[in-house]
């Protein structure tokens, strides 16, 4: 994910940048791309649970999606070669990205249901913590061949998806090396019976939890459409009409060093607190918690009283949010667990569209006042709002992703039949990038309309779709008993 995340951070900006394309034709195109690269997982699923098992057919997708970033690391401004290699990726990214969640749930048996979604909220955590880093090396490489080497922008965004290439030789690398560890999970249904993990179920049930999925899948489309308009209006809206200077304590939040101490303080004080820790793991809590103080302290004292942001940078806060909330949802639905009231799968799909309705109430409140897109000739607004406008939107999002996502992909393991477990891990991603794909059509109308409607769709669907888990609630629940 650290490739992907890498190649997102910068994608719309290197799309104009070296193509000169307006607003409104690269949010189509990442979202014509956002749906490809979503939609091929069901084809991926289908060659796993059918031809070649899933750990062949992941690292086959490692390889293919590293081609497909090595030739976006080539200068060119032909779209015909853009466009060759979106589809390299997308191609690889359908061989990896549904068969290694269908080896997360494998890992659990089937009546392991609480402790697989807790599973796959650790999985989502190590996605994004290679999503975190990604806009830093993204940013930095740029700047480096920027300010070093005379590159111009566009071939600054070509060196950045040459790191995301060798972020894929690295992933390469750790699952060929640790497949004592997956080895077990790693079984085609179709040729092997494992009664441990998987249920044997009468035609009647698997047709009753394939309808429950297919349910799922229509209703989060929308959660999709509304969550990636991070890498489109977002982001554009971080570069047209967020302030661009900001004071030191916070940039603290854009400086890579600043944000590892806020970080450090964070995760070792609650490690340092925490009544279980054992006195060693105490002593090293504090330890972090220290470094990260004695870090701020030299920050604050060395930044200029001003700093510049970039927009690529606001990308950060999702993948980071998740890293710090993933152990605190976790922790609050194990507490829930104990009492007999933690909400089912579908339940925290819902609670997460909710959520993601409100996070774009954040944005309607920031665009109030603020020119059109098309008013502004491509230039920077004159009135610019404070960047926690849009750090608290990625927060809001983050708490919505993390009911819904991770909870998704638990939930089409729990209830896809074994010999099609692929194939709808795939459906699930197909219904991604539907919703991707949307995020892309509807971008356009960022460009054309008032600000504040735009926002208001974005929140007027999410809401809908929390309404309609709502009244599919029972069927849902009943598909996993």
């Amino acid at each position: 994910r650290f490739g992907f995340y890498t190649m997102i951070a910068i994608f719309v900006f290197y799309l104009q940048e070296s193509f000169g394309w307006d607003q409104a034709t690269v949010t189509n195109i990442y979202g014509i791309f956002l749906a490809g690269v979503y939609f091929t997982p069901i084809i991926g699923g289908w060659i796993a649970d059918n031809v070649l098992g899933y750990g062949k057919t992941i690292i086959l997708g490692a390889i293919t999606m590293g081609i497909g970033y090595s030739m976006m690391a080539i200068p060119t401004s032909e779209p015909y070669l853009l466009f060759a290699a979106l589809a390299v990726v997308a191609i690889g990214n359908g061989l990896f990205k549904a068969n290694i969640s269908v080896l997360v749930g494998n890992l659990y048996s089937h009546s392991q249901l609480s402790l697989k979604d807790s599973g796959f909220n650790i999985f989502y955590m190590g996605i994004n913590i290679g999503a975190f880093y990604a806009p830093f090396a993204a940013v930095g490489i740029k700047n480096f061949f920027v300010e070093n080497y005379g590159a111009t922008l566009a071939q600054g965004y070509n060196a950045g998806f040459a790191v995301a290439a060798a972020g894929m030789v690295i992933s390469l690398i750790i699952f060929t090396t640790f497949k004592k560890y997956y080895k077990d999970a790693d079984y085609q249904s179709k040729h092997v019976t494992n009664d441990e993990k998987d249920l044997v179920l009468t035609k009647e049930q698997e047709r009753s939890r394939v309808f429950a999925l297919l349910t799922i899948f229509a209703i989060v489309i929308f959660f999709w459409m509304a969550f990636h308009q991070n890498g489109a209006a977002l982001s554009l809206f971080a570069r047209d009409y967020t302030d661009p200077e900001v004071g030191k304590f916070l940039f603290l939040l854009f400086d890579v060093i600043g944000l590892h101490a806020i970080l450090f303080i964070i995760l070792g004080t609650t490690v340092a607190l925490k009544k279980s820790s054992s006195s060693k793991s105490k002593s090293i809590g504090a330890g972090f918690a220290i470094v990260g103080v004695s870090t701020i302290i030299y920050k604050i004292n060395t930044l200029p009283e001003m700093g510049n942001i970039s927009p690529e940078q606001f990308q950060v806060f999702n993948p980071m949010f998740i890293v710090l909330m993933t152990p605190v949802v976790v922790g609050i639905f194990a507490y829930l667990n104990k009492r007999g009231l933690e909400p089912s799968s579908p339940a925290k799909i819902g609670i997460g569209m909710l959520i993601t309705a409100l996070a774009y109430v954040i944005m309607l409140v920031a665009a109030i006042g603020l020119a059109p897109v098309y008013s502004l000739n491509g230039g920077q607004s004159a009135i610019t709002v404070s960047p926690f406008f849009l750090i608290s939107t990625y927060f809001a999002l983050t708490i919505a992703e993390l009911n819904l996502s991770p909870m998704g992909l638990s939930f089409v393991s729990k209830v896809a039949p074994p010999k099609m477990k692929g194939l709808l891990m795939g459906g699930w991603f197909g219904a991604t990038a539907i919703g991707n794909y949307l995020a892309g059509f509807v971008g356009r109308y960022y460009q054309q309309w008032e600000l504040w409607q735009f926002f208001l769709i974005l929140i007027f669907f999410a809401g809908m779709a929390s309404l309609m888990v709502l009244f599919a609630l029972k069927k849902l629940k009943k598909a996993i008993e």
